[in-house]
């Protein structure tokens, strides 16, 4: 019978008195009910299988993924870091801690200029500094059907110890080979293998992965106006000039010989602060000696409000501003200090020859060995070449560089390797930059335990013999150092079989930077721990990039916990940062403005 005849019926006097008008009501009613559970379905689908998306609590992936941290502009600099506020949260304790007892992050260094910044409540700026959630990520779930994790990339897993938490690493090692941490680096041997090999990264994971250690467009005037030295400098007898500003060099030469702008790696004290930041020089000279490059991160140089903190945190007079009266001044964290030397570097800047010559050359040092790259500004060819040690051969690549035109460069010497990139496309030398078959040799010149030398506290320079050019933007950057500790060694920040720093924890400021100023400190340098692990199948290694605050593989069997995460604790890959924590909403607390700048790919 049709709807419509029952329309016609004379209704029973318990039926409702249903019209044309309410049962289309009804029907769209449960259209929007069926859709919205239809959606649920595929979501819990889409979450249960496909992706879902994940919000990063910690820091033990700085700077490459954010925890729970906060955003500063340095008072001094500029410099835009981050440093870790996941103690601030219950998130990050196994144990639940009441509210009212959480530590609160007072104080952070900058990783640029190494001043401390104040962020207390009662900052003389009256400033407010939130303490934002970690990034919001997307992860690929279904990628572990298909394939096993590949190393280098970025993983979700269930923590072996407590398997409905979610951890997130870098996976290092994975199934049927046997890992080795040494210097720093990631070394491999594989079933049926009696050799180890180190373990290079991917161009994009390697960029993921390194730290700050210099950027010139943050460099300070007003403190070279009072006669502090600045970082870059040119070499006695050369022909370099420097901008007003200081963040741009050129030269216009003839000579025959090499003239070199150098870095020196010239980080300001805590004492040296105390001075400077009145603009008044240090009264203790050897607070100017140039230092090793070391792994501080910035993210880890937090000063909570513990009682073992508060020496560090003190009330001064402000000099010359009777209005202001007094300010906080905050001391260096001393056991974030950093104390591994890194000798795997990078340099990267923007470089306009204005008049081609003799070769631009971008040089790189470790261990008192020079790392060069040698442009033609003519021909626009690369060479890749380490003086001094015949049993490399210099190799060669065509690039896109010429006179008259401004180019990106980005150079570096990571994982043994020498690389070029120019406007972020990285040249092809065919494998000819690698040289880690002579770093085999114990008493060769590139043997991997080899100490720095002096020519260490000059480890970046630009120079040319003959063109004329122009350089700014000139940054120097640091590979991540993967810290050698297993559940035997007893110290998990400095790797060193020798440290001169023993006995010196938690550190003593003064006596790391005299140490890292002095080379005749640095006779163990470059000899370190070993840690090996074993894979079997199935099984697989991971690493945080913030080696020293990451209690990854390497730590857990202190707690009866294999070091590896079996196939069956896999999630997924992270693949997308969607949503980096939001911006102020200008004059609130609330950050709810999409910060577009930071959404990026993970790798």
């Amino acid at each position: 019978m049709s709807r419509k005849n029952n329309l016609n019926v004379a209704p029973d006097k318990h039926a409702s008195q249903e019209t044309p008008e309410s049962i289309g009501a009804v029907r769209s009613f449960r259209e929007v009910l069926e859709s919205l559970a239809i959606a649920l379905v595929l979501a819990f689908m889409f979450k249960a299988f496909a992706a879902e998306a994940y919000v990063i609590p910690t820091g033990s992936m700085a700077t490459t993924l954010m925890g729970r941290h906060k955003d500063i502009n340095c008072e001094q600099c500029g410099f835009p870091f981050q440093i870790s506020a996941s103690e601030e949260s219950n998130d990050s304790s196994d144990q639940p801690i009441d509210p009212a007892h959480l530590p609160r992050i007072l104080a952070g260094t900058c990783p640029q200029c190494r001043f401390t910044n104040y962020v207390g409540p009662d900052n003389t700026e009256g400033k407010t500094f939130l303490s934002f959630n970690g990034d919001r990520i997307f992860v690929n779930k279904c990628c572990f059907n298909f394939r096993t994790p590949t190393r280098w990339n970025v993983t979700v897993f269930r923590y072996p110890g407590k398997p409905q938490v979610n951890y997130i690493k870098r996976c290092v090692g994975v199934e049927g080979e046997t890992l080795r941490i040494g210097n720093g680096d990631i070394f491999v041997k594989r079933d049926g293998e009696t050799e180890f090999t180190i373990q290079r990264k991917p161009f994009q994971a390697l960029l993921a992965m390194l730290r700050p250690v210099d950027d010139n467009d943050y460099v300070q005037p007003k403190l070279h106006e009072i006669g502090w030295p600045t970082r870059w400098a040119a070499a006695p007898g050369t022909e370099w000039t420097v901008a007003k500003d200081l963040k741009s060099f050129s030269i216009r030469t003839k000579d025959s010989g090499v003239s070199w702008l150098n870095y020196r790696n010239i980080v300001p004290s805590s004492t040296a602060w105390f001075h400077l930041s009145q603009n008044v020089l240090p009264t203790d000279g050897t607070a100017v000696k140039p230092q090793l490059i070391t792994d501080f991160v910035g993210y880890n140089s937090g000063i909570d409000n513990s009682r073992s903190s508060r020496e560090l945190i003190v009330s001064r007079e402000i000099k010359g501003d009777a209005a202001r009266g007094r300010e906080v001044f905050c001391y260096k964290n001393p056991s974030t200090l950093g104390l591994n030397w890194v000798g795997d570097l990078a340099v990267s800047c923007s470089l306009n020859i204005t008049g081609a010559g003799g070769p631009v050359v971008l040089k790189l040092v470790k261990g008192g060995i020079e790392f060069h790259c040698s442009i033609d500004p003519t021909t626009g060819e690369a060479t890749l070449s380490i003086p001094g040690v015949d049993d490399f051969k210099p190799v060669k690549a065509a690039t896109p560089i010429r006179s008259g035109k401004t180019f990106d460069l980005f150079f570096c010497n990571i994982d043994e390797e020498l690389r070029l990139a120019v406007d972020s496309k990285e040249i092809d030398f065919h494998g000819g930059g690698r040289y880690d078959n002579l770093c085999d040799n114990l008493n060769g010149p590139l043997a991997r335990d080899r100490q720095p030398t002096a020519l260490d506290l000059t480890p970046v320079g630009i120079g040319t013999a003959g063109s004329s050019l122009t350089v700014d933007h000139l940054k120097v950057l640091r590979d991540t150092y993967y810290i050698a500790c297993d559940d035997f060694t007893a110290d998990t920040v400095c790797d060193l079989l020798y440290s001169p720093f023993r006995g010196e924890y938690p550190q003593q400021e003064s006596t790391v930077n005299t140490i890292l100023s002095s080379p005749e400190h640095w006779k163990t340098f470059g000899k370190t721990r070993v840690v090996e692990f074993t894979l079997d199948k199935g099984q697989f290694l991971m690493f945080g990039d913030n080696s020293a605050r990451s209690k990854d593989s390497r730590l857990w069997t202190r707690d009866g916990i294999p070091a590896y995460v079996g196939s069956d604790l896999l999630v997924g890959e992270a693949v997308f940062v969607y949503w980096p924590h939001g911006l102020r909403i200008p004059g609130t607390r609330i950050a709810l403005i999409p910060n577009i700048s930071k959404v990026r790919m993970i790798h």
